[in-house]
């Protein structure tokens, strides 16, 4: 047996044993990351997922890289300081997976300062200032450490050109950025070569880099030349601008690109589609343009993609173009001779163009079209002619929103999904329907953003299959719409509208789609109300509140303006029932008073108007009895004067007045004892010797005033004064008696304030000169 402690250990085997012991002490700690994690020193914030380190140093006004575990895996950098990168600053951080250093001011970086970064696999510098070191025509080999990094953004760093050097050790780079710099398409930008070292490279954005608002723009097209060593590029996203008449916009170094599906132009001011222009990219399978100025299209443009799947078309909403209806009958034309299955165009048409669509759907009808979506053209309007036609027999997705359509009808035998929103169709909706069939596959319909008060009632007949109907952000008070035909119905979304609450015709309308466990409903940022009157409301959506989406954000609004959540209907219709109660006590209490005031008012009327009433009755039954009603004509009065007395001053009246009067002015008089009609009612006879008399001469004693009948034919010929005879005085007052004015009642005494009287002298000359006055005042 050796002794151990007598052993000496050669330098060799110190060495051996502290490499195995870090490596061990090591391989301990990473093999516990699941369960044992060092507290990291840093102020950074930082946590781990799934056993890796993610540190976020981002919005601290960093100059520096700190300090950092060497087992972070994601390091968050952007919207710092940072100049400058000093060499084998990561040359520790094996595990670093992604790096962002966005929104720095890194100016230079050198061939070491990524030394160490071997498992990097993103890596974003967008928004620095790396022009003066990347677009040096010296190589620089910045990236050639980062043999595993799969993404590259060097967006927004003023890039003017690269070198043949910038992207080697990138043999694994699947997604390079480089949008908004200063690289403008020209072989010096990009020499030939400069990508060949991105032999995996599926994806590729060189948009925004030729300045359009300048005007020394020049036309451009990317080299081919540089772009044909990219053999496995799949996406491609580029600038344009050609020559309407030039004829090439791809040349032959595409042709290269074999896996190349994908190609996106934007920012073009001028794209020329000639005929055959793809004909070196015929593999491609979705063509996206945007933002272009002007374009060109011919009929056999795309002709030669016999994969085509999708078309997108987007043009500038600033520069005012717009395609015309050749033009787009051109490019349909060329759409049509490709296997397209979607076809999606924005802000194409002109502002309140009318447009045919006849020659369109002939043209799609033959086509495997999908989806068409036409979108956001302002005022988009279809001829009445066009209205029924057929959709395409295979058009399953169907989007015109934000057209300001104003009335529309549709075939849409086979089509799943309308879209219609952001239109103008509120009042067309109100009376018609948005489509001609009977027999719709149709699923889901928008209608949100239209302005619609009210729907017709048959709006969704024909419509079983439909599942969801959007009707979001209108002015809906009421759901007045048949739902009867909706079995299938599954989300209608009522949300942002103008209900306040249901009615009971709207809530049985509703209760035939609720019957279905899976309907739901959306009534959120509805200005629902809290008061005795809505509560039948509130106690059905209680008792439908599975049915409603989100139910604990409604908010419903009580008579005092406060609000309160639906969270617990129960609450709020038990705060309600207790408040309607007394609430009804109240209403109760005060319709009684209110009633009471209006008899007490209505009687105060009556009373004070008491003798105009009874004048107008009385009249007016005269008139029906066919009683011939005086007017204001001399020649067709019966009597010059009815005598108005009482029973005890009959001597005076039969014996003075028919003396005087009579005999002697032979003046015809109505006296009541001789004239009245007998057997016809003592008011009919007053009212009917007032109205056929010139004048009414009251004899006023204390008698008169004492007697019901004497008080009556004064106000009747008062009345008559007022209503009958145009203003002209026919009541004339005689004092027969001498009384004083408190004697007299208020109407008499305002009376004789306001109109002359006379008062009987009873002496032998007055008396004279008293019967002058009496038979003058009677003929005036």
């Amino acid at each position: 047996m050796v002794n151990y402690k007598k052993e000496k250990m050669e330098p060799f085997q110190v060495c051996k044993f502290l490499i195995m012991f870090l490596i061990c002490s090591d391989h301990l700690i990473i093999s516990k990351a699941g369960t044992f994690k060092p507290e990291p020193k840093f102020q950074c914030e930082n946590f781990y997922q799934k056993g890796e380190l993610y540190v976020d140093c981002s919005n601290r006004n960093m100059t520096d890289i700190p300090n950092l575990p060497s087992n972070t895996a994601y390091l968050n950098l952007q919207h710092n300081l940072i100049g400058e990168i000093p060499d084998n600053t990561f040359e520790n951080m094996y595990n670093l997976k992604v790096l962002d250093l966005s929104f720095n001011k890194i100016g230079s970086i050198n061939q070491q300062v990524f030394y160490g970064l071997c498992d990097l696999r993103h890596l974003k510098l967008k928004n620095n200032y790396l022009n003066n070191s990347l677009s040096k025509r010296r190589a620089n080999n910045s990236f050639e450490h980062l043999t595993n990094l799969t993404l590259l953004d060097l967006s927004y760093n003023n890039l003017q050109s690269i070198n043949i050097q910038t992207f080697t050790g990138l043999a694994n780079l699947k997604h390079l950025k480089l949008d908004h710099n200063e690289l403008l398409y020209k072989l010096e930008r990009f020499p030939k070569g400069s990508f060949k070292p991105l032999k995996s490279l599926t994806d590729i954005s060189i948009q925004n880099n030729n300045d359009l608002t300048k005007p020394t723009f020049a036309l451009f097209a990317f080299p081919d030349e540089t772009i044909s060593d990219l053999k496995k590029l799949e996406v491609l996203k580029l600038d344009v601008n050609i020559p309407l008449f030039e004829t090439k916009v791809l040349c032959r170094g595409y042709l290269s690109l074999h896996h190349l599906t994908s190609l996106n132009f934007s920012n073009c001011l001028h794209l020329p589609l000639h005929d055959n222009v793809f004909r070196y990219t015929p593999n491609l399978r979705y063509l996206y343009i945007n933002h272009c100025h002007q374009m060109l299209v011919t009929s056999e443009a795309l002709s030669g993609l016999t994969k085509l799947e999708a078309f997108w078309l987007d043009l500038d909403c600033q520069s005012g173009y717009k395609f015309g209806q050749e033009q787009i009958i051109k490019l349909f034309h060329s759409l049509a001779k490709t296997p397209v299955k979607v076809v999606k165009m924005n802000n194409v048409f002109f502002t309140s163009q009318m447009f045919s669509w006849n020659k369109i759907f002939d043209l799609l009808s033959t086509t495997s079209v999908h989806e068409l979506t036409f979108t956001n053209n302002k005022i988009l309007q279809f001829s009445t002619q066009t209205f029924r036609l057929p959709a395409p027999p295979d058009l399953q997705i169907l989007d015109l929103s934000g057209n300001m359509l104003k009335q529309i009808a549709l075939n849409l035998t086979y089509v799943l999904i309308l879209k219609l929103n952001s239109n103008a169709l509120g009042g067309y909706l109100s009376e018609h329907q948005y489509m001609t069939t009977q027999d719709s596959k149709l699923e889901y319909v928008n209608l949100s953003n239209n302005s619609i008060h009210q729907l017709n009632f048959t709006m969704f007949h024909g419509q079983q299959y439909l599942q969801i109907i959007d009707l979001n952000s209108n002015f809906l008070k009421a759901v007045h719409f048949d739902l009867s035909y909706l079995t299938k119905l599954k989300v209608m979304n009522l949300a942002n509208n103008a209900i306040n609450f249901l009615d009971v015709a709207s809530m049985r309308n509703i209760d035939k789609v609720l019957e279905n466990d899976n309907t739901k409903i959306d009534f959120i940022n509805n200005p629902l109300q809290c008061t005795c009157y809505t509560v039948p409301f509130l106690k059905w959506m209680k008792a439908n509140r599975q049915h409603f989406i989100n139910v604990n954000q409604y908010k419903c609004t009580y008579e005092n303006g406060s609000t309160s959540t639906l969270n617990s209907f129960e609450k709020v219709i038990k705060h309600l029932q207790e408040e309607c109660i007394s609430y009804a006590y109240l209403i109760i209490s005060a319709s009684f008073a209110i009633f009471g005031f209006i008899i007490v008012l209505f009687g105060a009327f009556i009373y004070r108007h008491r003798w105009k009433l009874r004048y107008i009755f009385y009249t007016a039954k005269l008139k029906y009895t066919s009683i011939k009603n005086t007017e204001d004509n001399l020649n067709e009065y019966t009597y010059d004067a009815f005598i108005s007395y009482s029973d005890e001053d009959r001597t005076f009246v039969t014996q003075d007045c028919i003396q005087n009067l009579e005999h002697d002015y032979n003046l015809r008089l109505c006296i009541h004892q001789r004239d009245f009609l007998p057997g016809q009612d003592i008011t009919d006879n007053i009212i009917n010797a007032i109205q056929n008399s010139r004048k009414t001469i009251c004899i006023i004693t204390r008698s008169f005033l004492d007697s019901y009948y004497c008080m009556f034919e004064y106000n009747m010929a008062r009345m008559e004064n007022v209503h009958s005879r145009k203003g002209k005085n026919v009541l004339f007052l005689v004092f027969y008696e001498k009384l004083l004015p408190e004697e007299l009642p208020l109407l008499l005494y305002e009376l004789i304030q306001k109109q002359s009287y006379i008062e009987y002298p009873n002496d032998e000359h007055g008396n004279v000169i008293f019967w002058e006055k009496i038979k003058d005042a009677i003929q005036t």
